[in-house]
């Protein structure tokens, strides 16, 4: 009688401890672990925000430029203002240093004796004078008119008031006054009187004095 060999039975542990095999369907690969693209609403969205950040770039340096241009054109404009007045002030220290020397021709001018008026000394003398005033005149200096005028602070300087009145008029000039290019250069000393009436309603102006008139030749 044959023995039968009894069936092996297979472990149930060492069926557990082995490592499970991994089937094809269930390992993640490189690609499925990235995230997905984004689709074309999400593009258009990122789109729309770069080029609203540019817009805002783009208006802070045009900003920037047009504040640079402006500060450039107030310096440009500066600089030229300064030059002119620079200018301006050396032909001014320029005439007011030959000044003088057109009161001492008025001067000797107005002292002339009849005699001599017409000798070629003083012939030449009042050339001179001329030629002064010419060089002047070129500058924009014109002189003040005064006598017959209302008295004015800003162009006219009382040595002497007299009379009584709310007017005050000027009757004599005793030293030339000028202006230059429309200002003020040099006042002139005056003589005035105060009148009861304007001197508007005077029906004849007071004579100029001899100085006074050879500063219009």
């Amino acid at each position: 009688m044959m023995h039968e060999q009894p069936e092996r039975i297979e472990n149930p542990v060492e069926e557990a401890t082995s490592e499970p095999v991994p089937v094809p369907s269930e390992v993640a690969t490189p690609e499925e672990l990235q995230p997905p693209p984004p689709g074309p609403a999400d593009e258009l969205e990122a789109l729309r925000q770069e080029n609203e950040h540019l817009k805002q770039l783009a208006e802070e340096y045009l900003d920037q430029a047009r504040r640079a241009r402006a500060e450039f054109l107030n310096y440009k404009r500066r600089v030229e203002q300064e030059l002119e007045d620079f200018k301006h002030l050396a032909h001014m220290e320029l005439i007011q240093k030959l000044l003088p020397v057109l009161d001492d021709f008025h001067l000797a001018i107005a002292h002339l004796p009849e005699d001599v008026k017409d000798s070629p000394w003083v012939q030449g003398l009042l050339l001179i004078e001329r030629k002064l005033w010419s060089v002047l005149e070129s500058e924009g200096v014109e002189p003040i008119e005064v006598v017959g005028k209302p008295f004015s602070p800003e162009e006219h300087e009382a040595v002497a008031v007299t009379g009584e009145g709310p007017h005050h008029v000027v009757v004599e000039e005793i030293r030339r006054g000028y202006r230059l290019r429309g200002r003020v250069l040099r006042p002139a000393l005056v003589r005035v009187e105060r009148r009861a009436t304007p001197p508007a309603a005077e029906t004849t102006a007071p004579k100029e004095s001899a100085a006074g008139k050879r500063g219009e030749e």
